[in-house]
């Protein structure tokens, strides 16, 4: 199996250097492990360099976030990366990896258990949202129906003395406007009106 440095795979990949580092620290964190030095410098393997398009493409295409991305690469090559380190190395680190998956396996249930604790929380919140909002539509129908039992309609007589007043109130109106008064438009020119000749 050959290795790769990451500027090479960067150029492959038609990234940065730095956001090589940013991906496989979000496939690290999720649980997947890449080959390092003794300095603690990652080097990559063809597979991994597989699982970063892997990456990149469901990034990019299926609308995934970048975690969620890297959750679906560290399931998707669960099955064969972790059953072939484990087998490929000495036997005190084919016990360390396998541990290190147990680990991994732990803690990518455990993400996913709070995954549905959060989004069983917002499930509820927005049933109380939800609740609440009927109430209010309930009073709001409460207070309609008071109201339309509270009016009464008017009497004929009363009908038309309330059109007898408005009639005389806007004729009055009427009458008591004076008419606007136009300024007289000034046909000098600029300069004329400016030196006021």
């Amino acid at each position: 199996m050959t290795f790769h440095a990451p500027e090479d795979i960067a150029t492959v990949l038609k990234i940065k250097p730095s956001t090589l580092r940013k991906y496989s620290l979000l496939l690290e964190q999720s649980g997947y492990l890449f080959k390092k030095n003794a300095q603690g410098h990652r080097w990559y393997s063809d597979t991994d360099l597989t699982a970063l398009r892997k990456f990149i493409t469901l990034k990019d295409s299926s609308g995934m976030n970048l975690a969620d991305s890297a959750d679906a690469v560290f399931l998707w090559s669960k099955g064969d990366s972790v059953a072939g380190r484990a087998t490929s190395f000495e036997a005190t680190q084919g016990d360390t990896e396998r541990h290190e998956a147990s680990v991994n396996e732990l803690t990518l249930e455990e993400r996913l258990l709070r995954l549905i604790q959060h989004q069983q929380q917002s499930i509820d919140r927005m049933a109380q949202s939800v609740q609440k909002q009927e109430q209010q539509n309930e009073q709001i129908l409460e207070e309609v129906k008071t109201l339309k039992g509270n009016m009464q309609p008017l009497d004929a007589s009363s009908a038309e003395q309330s059109k007898i007043t408005r009639v005389e109130s806007s004729s009055q109106e009427e009458e008591s406007e004076p008419e606007p008064i136009m300024p007289k438009k000034d046909t000098r020119s600029l300069w004329a009106r400016i030196w006021n000749k």
